[in-house]
């Protein structure tokens, strides 16, 4: 007996006969029958391997905001100096003869092409808004130059982000004549710690003093290298460490796409922004928050420690504090709330005086409300800080859309801290007479 299958009665009946069938319905029962097999790996393992979504030139971006981001955990303790290669961070190439100038209406800082011997410099990317898109380092050397005849550069970006970038500089293009390719044969690779003066190697394109912070050292290196210096390579969780401890966001993740503001993320104080500069993308916004000289939050650099610990919490402006590492502290969701502490211990009601962002351990980096969680005064009126002031944050907490969605009894302290030499770059380009606690 034979039957006339139809998915779609608009189409002509395909005639299949009773064996067939028979064997088509046998091996889609084997088929449905396979177990699954359920993965035992650590969510670490699959750390950058994000879906995020390929996203058209037409339409709209929807920023990453801290609740769909993760925290790292590692038992590996910090390391005082070491390299690492970077392969989450992805270059491309920019050339032609209207280079610089096309770069130069879209970039943060400066860009000058006169200059007889450019040097790498750190920027960020704008929207419309004055939000940063990404934030990027501008690779250019003589080397480059001469080999390009003319003003061209390496823009390294996150690498899931790159394909995004390409599409924003094209979109821009019109008629400059520049070239935009992918970069090949390089890596960039970051050092930190007294491996900062030993860095010189043959496989060394370029390298710089990382703006961002003290004792960090960043280069590209040829592709085909797997060691620099004398040591060997650390894990690259190492330098998130560093990173955290430092007080540095970098990527989509720690500096959210379309949502973070350059000076809340420290752009400007990583020597990332030129104020004198003229017009581009969102420099409108830049430009006033400059003039008005009120940035009351800021990312900085966060401790999380037991409540029953004897941990000091109050925060000296002349002292950097000692970040002990906990690799075994309970994880902490990016986008929890962080909030004053009161007698019992418990957060109090009311608005939150800042975002926990993202942590290695108990190291991380959190979006703090510097007249809350610090003594600095940033306004005439200052703020509500007083010594001896406990903040702290629910480890059960579960973030959606944004918002909190219950938390656990357990709660734990976060201390900000105040290096010295980010209280000075601070005030050498923010302070107009300012008075401080």
């Amino acid at each position: 007996m034979a039957s006339l299958l139809s998915s779609n009665p608009l189409r002509t009946r395909i005639f299949v006969c009773d064996t067939c069938r028979s064997s088509l319905r046998l091996e889609r029962n084997a088929r449905s029958a396979v177990p699954r097999t359920l993965t035992t790996a650590s969510w670490q393992s699959r750390q950058y391997r994000r879906n995020q979504p390929n996203y058209l030139p037409t339409l709209r971006f929807s920023p990453r905001p801290y609740h769909e981001q993760r925290t790292y955990s590692s038992a590996t303790r910090p390391t005082n100096s070491g390299t690492t290669p970077l392969p989450q961070r992805r270059l491309l190439s920019l050339s032609g003869p209207d280079a610089a100038k096309f770069l130069q209406g879209l970039i943060t800082n400066n860009v000058d092409p006169q200059h007889p011997s450019p040097t790498p410099f750190y920027s960020a990317f704008l929207d419309a808004r004055g939000r940063v898109l990404w934030d990027v380092f501008i690779w250019v050397y003589p080397e480059l130059v001469a080999e390009k005849g003319a003003w061209a550069c390496y823009i390294e970006v996150d690498a899931e982000e790159a394909a995004s970038l390409k599409k924003h500089l094209k979109r821009h293009k019109l008629r400059s004549k520049i070239n935009i390719e992918d970069a090949e044969g390089l890596m960039v690779w970051a050092a930190w710690g007294d491996m900062c003066e030993k860095m010189d190697n043959e496989g060394v394109v370029v390298s710089m003093h990382d703006p961002r912070g003290p004792g960090l050292w960043r280069g590209l290196v040829k592709d085909n290298m797997t060691t620099l210096g004398e040591r060997d390579v650390v894990d690259e969780v190492q330098y998130r460490i560093k990173r955290y401890q430092l007080g540095i966001p970098e990527g989509p993740l720690e500096i959210p796409r379309e949502t973070a503001l350059p000076m809340e993320h420290n752009i400007d104080l990583s020597s990332g922004i030129d104020f004198k500069k003229g017009c581009y993308v969102g420099q409108e916004l830049t430009i006033r928050t400059k003039h008005t000289g009120v940035v009351r939050k800021r990312v900085l650099p966060v401790t999380l420690y037991t409540m029953s610990s004897t941990t000091e919490t109050s925060i000296s402006p002349e002292q950097d504090v000692d970040l002990s590492f906990n690799a075994d502290f309970p994880e902490l969701p990016p986008g929890a709330d962080i909030k004053p502490l009161d007698s019992a211990g418990q957060p109090k009601k009311g608005r939150a005086c800042g975002k926990f962002i993202a942590g290695v351990g108990n190291v991380g980096l959190a979006l703090c409300r510097l007249e809350i969680m610090t003594p600095m005064k940033i306004s005439a009126e200052g703020g509500s800080w007083k010594p001896g002031t406990k903040f702290g944050v629910s480890l059960g907490t579960q973030v959606e859309d944004g918002e909190e969605r219950g938390g656990g009894d357990e709660i734990a302290g976060v201390r900000a801290t105040l290096h010295d030499w980010f209280l000075v770059k601070e005030r050498d380009l923010w302070d107009k007479n300012r008075t401080r606690i």
